[in-house]
């Protein structure tokens, strides 16, 4: 995210990683690393039905496999709900990393919300995504770096360009509904999945949450310099 002084931030999708095939645990391990390999502020989890697992497994201690580093509890610092919020208070204190998830348990009106959020920032210029893989590929190959690459080491270093086409291809297959006041986005083919663009959508809602929460303060700030007095 980079903020702007007026309306929203500039966000930028900057790598996607997807885990196929493997236990919470495995999941919390690969989730925790990135949270420090990127230094990021928060990790937005969607904990409705399986997540909830791995939530369980986010406040747990795990050991990283490859490096035998330990990798601490994560503490929770909002959700969608108090009550998620009161049933993790006590993951704090000491070899905690504190306030590391925002936890999302989505219904109806929740992702109204976020569908919509999706739409203005994309409309407006707000989100900007990585090249696709064509072009990464291209530009890939006119370096001696891409050239003296063998076939596997080519694809791992392309793997984030090939699942932004992917995405936007999950992107281009939703359909808007309306049922109600409330906004349903169904597959079109339903041969192609949803959850990377789900992941992407979870990611901008805490975003929104966070831009809301700085637009009250700064109306609060504004109201105390304002004095009113009668002639």
């Amino acid at each position: 995210m980079t903020p702007h002084p007026q309306g929203a931030s500039l966000k930028t999708l900057v790598n996607l990683y997807t885990y196929e095939a493997e236990d919470f645990e495995m999941q919390a391990i690969h989730i925790k690393k990135l949270y420090y390999k990127y230094k990021a502020k928060i990790c937005a989890i969607d904990a409705n039905g399986l997540g909830a697992g791995l939530v369980d497994f986010m406040i747990k201690t795990q050991i990283d496999p490859d490096s035998g580093d330990e990798l601490p509890p994560f503490g929770v610092d909002g959700a969608t709900s108090e009550d998620m919020v009161n049933e993790f208070k006590k993951i704090k204190g000491a070899g905690v990393e504190e306030n590391a998830m925002y936890l999302i348990k989505a219904n109806a009106p929740i992702n109204t919300e976020a569908h919509t959020y999706v739409q203005t920032q994309l409309s407006s210029g707000k989100i900007k995504f990585l090249i696709d893989e064509t072009t990464a590929k291209s530009k890939l190959m006119t370096t001696k770096m891409g050239q003296a690459m063998d076939a596997d080491k080519r694809a791992e270093y392309l793997k984030p360009f090939t699942l932004t086409t992917i995405l936007r291809e999950q992107m281009l297959n939703l359909v808007q509904e309306n049922e109600g006041m409330n906004i349903i986005l169904k597959q079109s083919s339903r041969s192609i999945k949803k959850d990377k663009f789900s992941a992407f959508e979870y990611g901008l809602y805490y975003v929104k949450q966070e831009e809301d929460k700085r637009r009250r303060k700064k109306k609060r700030n504004i109201s105390d310099f304002m004095f009113f007095g009668q002639g």
